[in-house]
């Protein structure tokens, strides 16, 4: 779901062809068509309701992504948020390319909205996999992190809000897919 979640908040959402083989991570076995048909159909289910909940301003984390306890072992929450960087380092080219036009548009707010895509970012990595951000905090001298983890854990929802806006204005500078088609018709 996470990967979904970075499709829907991408500034402009690849087509289905594009993103669906990265929840599958490689090359489907032929045997496997009826399942992957099926996952498939439900991974466009998602991203209609993601897209549905994203309008209507509802982003959350779902319920059962509940913060991990000591040892921070797999957890739900590492592997959503694993989904939506992995989305979200797939879509780096389209990210990019809204970057860019803003440049050439609307200097003044790039700075801003580029501090806030980095921080949720390391939020997402912080919680893709907590040893690891305890670990390079430790290294950083930051012995705070794990004393920390719970309220910044609340913030998530923010965060994720703060994901969906910085795209939204991103949109703003990409060309409107609909602008450049032209009716066969006329």
């Amino acid at each position: 779901m996470g990967c979904i979640f970075a499709v829907a908040a991408a500034p402009e959402i690849p087509l289905p062809t594009t993103w669906l083989p990265w929840m599958f991570k490689g090359p489907v076995d032929s045997r496997l068509t009826q399942q992957v048909d099926k996952v498939s159909e439900l991974a466009m289910l998602c991203l209609q309701w993601q897209l549905k909940q994203m309008r209507d301003g509802n982003i959350a984390l779902i319920d059962n992504l509940i913060l991990p306890q000591v040892p921070y072992s797999d957890h739900a929450l590492a592997h959503w948020m694993r989904g939506l960087l992995l989305a979200h380092s797939h879509l780096n080219e389209i990210w990019q390319k809204a970057w860019q036009a803003m440049l050439t548009k609307q200097s003044s707010e790039v700075s801003d909205l580029q501090k806030d895509l980095k921080h949720c970012l390391n939020m997402f990595s912080t919680f893709a996999d907590i040893p690891f951000a305890l670990q390079q905090a430790s290294r950083k001298g930051n012995t705070q992190l794990e004393t920390n983890l719970a309220t910044i854990y609340q913030s998530l929802p923010d965060t994720l809000r703060t994901y969906v806006k910085t795209s939204g204005k991103l949109v703003d500078y990409l060309p409107n897919q609909f602008e450049t088609f032209v009716s066969q018709n006329q």
